[in-house]
């Protein structure tokens, strides 16, 4: 008898947790152009963002002139985002950390701030960032 009550405890426990994690979604992403430029060199690609209670969480894909992806996390704050996260340069099968510092406009808009790379043979690298919202896609005309 304790050990079915045990077990019925257990179960609705394990429902309880589960029902709570299904309601917390994910902060839908906005995808934006990106280019990071380090010593006059652009790297270009994408970024997708979302934020949740001042949680800043998403993906990166840079394309040009190689791959390099990351997952960006951070916070923001008054208009003002701060991101750290480890990144994977592709073709030369290294990884190293991107700290980024970007001021958010009121409106959207373009977004610019700093950077500073580490790793990959490198240390201390700064830099800058540009954020524009990626162009909507135009529906086909009927």
């Amino acid at each position: 008898m304790i050990r079915e009550a045990a077990v019925a405890v257990l179960v609705v426990g394990i429902g309880a947790v589960a029902s709570t994690a299904a309601q917390k979604k994910p902060a839908p992403l906005t995808k934006y152009d990106l280019t990071i430029t380090v010593d006059g060199k652009p790297y270009t690609g994408t970024m997708e963002l979302g934020v949740a209670g001042g949680k800043v969480n998403g993906m990166m894909h840079i394309t040009k002139p190689g791959e390099i992806t990351g997952t960006p996390a951070g916070t923001t704050k008054a208009g003002q985002m701060k991101l750290d996260f480890p990144y994977h340069m592709v073709q030369n099968k290294c990884d190293g950390r991107i700290a980024m510092d970007i001021k958010v406009p009121a409106k959207t808009g373009p977004a610019k701030g700093t950077v500073e790379i580490n790793g990959c043979g490198s240390t201390k690298q700064p830099g800058t960032i540009e954020l524009v919202p990626a162009a909507a896609k135009l529906a086909p005309k009927k």
